[in-house]
């Protein structure tokens, strides 16, 4: 009998050894069912650096942007055409925003400055002032006025007109030419476009500097297409006599 029963007791050991080595291995599996899978691979990084560079340049970029819209500065700019030897009126100037590297451009503090000073050339709407085009005294000697005037190209002289030179102004009213001014001198001269009577072309847009007694006569024969200039010499522009 005590045989017997150390048999069964070894085969109930065996039997019991068995079933935890079952029990362990079914917990094996359901952990490795259960497990989280890893995290993929990172297989491309060069595409993450360039993401990463392209919202840093993006960055920078607006940085600039916002650097350059708070440099800009109010400076005066012309709203009406002023005469070459004006006196600058406040009404005529007004001011806007530009990026201020031109350091001879004018700013808005100077306009009481502006309004004292006389225009030393014919002055544009939207042009933006400049030290160049101010003088402290009119370039007008006395009894002298400034006569603005369209001039087609074949009246002018072929190299046309710059500001300083000096001109003889004829009339060619009868078909003959007649010398009205002599020693005229040229305030200011810009290409523009336009037509005289007879179908011209281009020509230029002229101030003159002339006696105030010829003012009427030259006036009147630019008006009419009648008025031929002629070149006397090449002059020196107001703006390089003062400096």
């Amino acid at each position: 009998m005590a045989g017997t029963t150390q048999t069964t007791d070894a085969a109930n050991e065996r039997q019991r050894a068995r079933e935890q080595r079952g029990i362990r291995s079914n917990q094996r599996v359901r952990a490795e069912n259960t497990r989280l899978p890893s995290p993929p691979r990172q297989r491309r990084p060069a595409l993450a650096a360039l993401a990463v560079l392209l919202i840093v340049g993006g960055a920078a970029v607006a940085a600039l942007l916002a650097m350059r819209v708070d440099e800009r500065t109010p400076v005066l700019v012309v709203t009406q055409p002023v005469a070459a030897g004006e006196r600058i009126p406040a009404e005529a100037i007004g001011t806007t925003q530009v990026a201020a590297e031109d350091t001879r451009l004018i700013p808005e503090s100077q306009l009481d400055v502006v309004t004292s000073r006389y225009a030393r050339v014919s002055l544009a709407e939207g042009q933006l002032l400049d030290t160049t085009m101010l003088s402290q005294e009119t370039p007008l000697s006395s009894g002298q006025t400034a006569v603005g005037a369209f001039l087609a190209q074949s009246f002018l002289p072929a190299g046309g007109l710059q500001a300083g030179d000096i001109v003889d102004l004829v009339s060619i009213v009868t078909g003959e030419g007649e010398t009205v001014v002599e020693g005229a001198r040229v305030a200011s001269a810009r290409a523009a476009a336009g037509a005289d009577e007879t179908g011209g072309g281009t020509g230029s847009l002229v101030t003159l500097l002339v006696d105030r007694g010829d003012a009427a006569t030259v006036g009147g024969l630019a008006a009419t297409n009648q008025l031929v200039v002629t070149l006397v010499e090449r002059g020196v522009p107001f703006e390089s006599e003062e400096d």
